[in-house]
């Protein structure tokens, strides 16, 4: 089987505004929507792991997108995962309830996507999953163009360069990233089981601290980032 798990549950605190990212409205539609639709569209993909914070059970607008659905909830198209307090968290309880309830074999993939990045190309969605027929861990991601600069550690504005680095080793990582089920959840639990503490920003980190799998990037839209800043904001209502 072929899963797709939408992040929905962040609080936005970064982007500073009373409404959260992911129900902020660009062209009378939710931010939410876009990945929903997109991904949904996906006639490979068998079910949608849409994780959600508990605080927003009640939200108006996430009531509507919902009965906007209702058709793929009443199939079991779309299930509702609540999240946890960071990411990772997030994350779990949604590979943990296909662990739990729908059961995980060596052949299931799965996407794992922000819905904070609204403006994902649907042809790099399906490429992606190609891949997946070959790569056990692939993202989508763009290399970088502009010059590098390394800075030391201070607080100050004005940043005291300690290096130049070479642009052409660096990518800049999107969503949604691929994996095989079974390894990512694998390397999900020895996470929580690890009792080091690591900053994870990504779900590919999982794989390059938890498993020797080799993991991969696939070139795909630069214009894929994610809404964290009014700036972000500004420019994907856009785009859009």
């Amino acid at each position: 089987m072929l899963f797709g798990i939408i992040l929905a549950a962040g609080k936005s605190n970064r982007l500073k505004s009373k409404t959260k990212k992911q129900f902020i409205k660009i062209n009378n539609k939710p931010v939410l929507y876009y990945s929903i639709d997109k991904i949904l569209r996906i006639n490979s993909l068998d079910k949608i792991i849409l994780v959600i914070n508990k605080d927003d059970i009640n939200n108006s607008v996430l009531k509507d997108l919902l009965n906007h659905y209702k058709n793929e909830f009443n199939i079991g198209k779309i299930c509702i995962v609540i999240g946890g307090n960071e990411r990772y968290d997030s994350v779990y309880n949604a590979l943990s309830f296909i662990n739990n309830y729908i059961g995980i074999t060596s052949l299931d993939k799965v996407l794992i996507h922000d819905s904070a990045r609204p403006n994902v190309n649907t042809k790099d969605i399906i490429n992606l999953i190609k891949c997946l027929n070959h790569y056990k861990a692939i993202t989508l991601g763009y290399k970088l163009t502009d010059s590098i600069k390394q800075i030391k550690k201070n607080t100050k504005n004005i940043k005291v360069v300690d290096k130049s680095v070479d642009r052409d080793l660096y990518y800049l990582i999107s969503t949604p990233q691929g994996f095989n089920l079974k390894l990512i959840y694998n390397c999900y639990v020895k996470f929580r089981n690890s009792k080091k503490n690591r900053t994870i920003t990504d779900d590919l980190q999982m794989i390059e601290y938890f498993s020797r799998e080799k993991t991969y990037i696939l070139d795909s839209n630069k214009l894929n980032f994610k809404i964290t800043t009014q700036d972000d904001l500004n420019m994907i209502k856009y785009i859009i």
